[in-house]
This record gives structure tokens, C-alpha cells and sequence, in this order.
């Protein structure tokens, strides 16, 4: 199931289908004529684990998505994610999508043509991530960025665990439409997900705000020249929007910190 962040900004609902229903707690940033437009983020997350049944889904994620004109989603997707249905194991992995066109074409990992390692990185898309947080032996990170190379229009992917995010590989310009040369809407938050009938699964840690909550920080937005932006400005804050998507979920963002929990 691909972890799709199709809401409007100023919703304030969760998502339901006959195929089930999916929670968001998530910041996002969208772009408006007097704004600065950037075209990639960076975020250090720290990173769970869950022995989740088939049916159920959680992580965490960077989006970064256009439509064209035809209302065609172009999207890019990283971060973690617990989903056996997909991997067949209970395990965290790092995770990264792509789509062009409809979200049936959505595409995980290394499953289909898309995708291109660089150096014969071994940090691939997909694989697991091996040590996860717990609130006996404390938290552990991912650093994952997603940009736009500003010289070939390639969606390049960076992650790091427990250190700074090197660029393992790229989403080619060719593979979208809009992706290419749009502005972009960036949005950054927990997901999770459940079948009909299934309980829903933890967001994040589990656990409430402030109280070994989940959180991303080290936020940077990434202008069209490539230079980050390390934390989010006074000036640009109003275009911050805050979701809470479902009453039992919360988040919060302090500077360049940004905690999302469930409650």
C-alpha cells in the first residue's frame, strides 16, 4: 500500500475507503506566487519498530508531489516503513516510491525499472533497517533527503543512519511529467494504515507528544540554487500548515523540530 498523502492542507480528515482507512499527522509546505519555491527537504527521523499483521502499515515519510494537467500525480516518497503485506516480514525498512500517473502506478523500491544506485551503494530502497528505537535503549535515526538536482531535473535520494545523509541514488527527470518542472508541495509526517476490519496500528513511537513522541528535526528546505535552509524562517512560517488528520493523533513543530505522536 503505498503511503499516498492526497489531502487538502486545511483538511482536518482522515481517509477512508473500502480498501481501508489511512491516519496522517503531518507538516506540509505548498507553494504561492510570493513565496520562495523550494524543491527538496531534508530531515533526521528517528525510526520504530512494530510486530505488525498483514493488512496493517506505519512510518515515516518525506512527500514531495505535483499534478500535471491532467491531474496525473507525480510523487516521490522516503523515509520507513513497517508494512508485511508488502515485505512479508514484521521488520522497519527504508522505504522510497515513486508515481507517474495513477496511484495504481505506484511504484516501491527496487520492484520495478525507476530507480538508479549510484556507486554500487549498498543502502538500497527496501532494505531493512536494522536497529530501531525503544524506550529502554533510546532513539535511533534515519537522515533521509529528497531534491532536485538542479543540472539534470533527477529526483536524488540521500540517507544516513546515525550520521549525515549521503546520496545513494535518483529518480530520473523522465520518469514524471509535472515532477519536472512545477512547483512542488513538501510535506513531512507519520502514516499509518489498516485494512477493514483490522485495528489501527501505532503512528510513530505510539506514544503521546512530548513523552517519547515520535519527531523529525535538522529540518532543511532547499532552494532552487541547492542551498539549504537549516531551519524554518519567521518570515515563511504562515505557509507552514499543521495537519492533524484524526482526533486521536496530535503534532506539533518548534523551529526545525516537529513531533507527531498518537494519543
Amino acid at each position: 500500500m503505498a503511503p499516498i498523502l492526497h489531502v487538502n492542507l486545511s483538511s482536518s480528515n482522515y481517509e477512508s475507503t473500502q480498501a481501508g482507512t489511512k491516519y496522517f499527522s503531518a507538516h506540509g509546505w505548498r507553494h504561492s506566487d510570493d513565496a520562495i519555491e523550494y524543491y527538496g527537504l531534508e530531515a533526521t527521523m528517528d525510526v520504530y519498530g512494530f510486530n505488525l499483521k498483514h493488512g496493517q502499515q506505519t512510518g515515516g515519510f518525506i512527500w514531495i508531489y505535483s499534478t500535471d494537467e491532467e491531474s496525473a500525480t507525480n510523487e516521490v516518497i522516503a523515509g520507513w516503513n513497517v508494512e508485511p503485506e508488502s515485505y512479508n516480514d514484521t521488520q522497519t525498512h527504508f522505504s522510497t516510491w515513486f508515481i507517474e500517473g495513477p496511484v495504481s502506478n505506484a511504484c516501491p523500491d527496487m520492484r520495478c525499472p525507476g530507480f538508479e544506485s549510484m556507486y554500487s551503494s549498498e543502502i538500497v530502497p527496501g532494505m531493512v533497517v536494522n536497529s530501531v528505537s525503544s524506550t529502554s535503549s533510546g532513539k535511533q535515526y534515519i537522515t533521509v533527503r529528497v531534491s532536485k538536482d538542479q543540472n539534470t531535473g533527477d529526483w536524488q535520494i540521500y540517507y544516513g543512519f546515525n550520521e549525515d545523509a549521503k546520496l545513494i541514488g535518483y529518480y530520473p527527470i523522465s520518469l514524471f511529467t509535472s515532477l519536472s518542472y512545477k512547483p512542488v508541495t513538501i510535506m513531512f509526517g507519520g502514516f499509518a494504515f489498516k485494512n477493514e476490519h483490522e485495528p489501527s496500528p501505532p503512528m510513530s513511537s505510539g506514544n503521546a507528544p512530548l513523552k517519547n513522541a515520535a519527531s523529525f528535526s535538522s529540518l532543511k528546505f532547499f532552494e532552487q540554487v541547492a542551498m539549504p535552509i537549516r531551519s524554518i524562517l519567521i518570515s515563511i512560517i504562515h505557509q507552514i500548515v499543521t495537519m492533524s488528520l484524526l482526533l486521536h493523533m496530535a503534532s506539533s513543530f518548534m523551529g526545525d523540530l516537529a513531533i507527531y505522536a498518537s494519543m
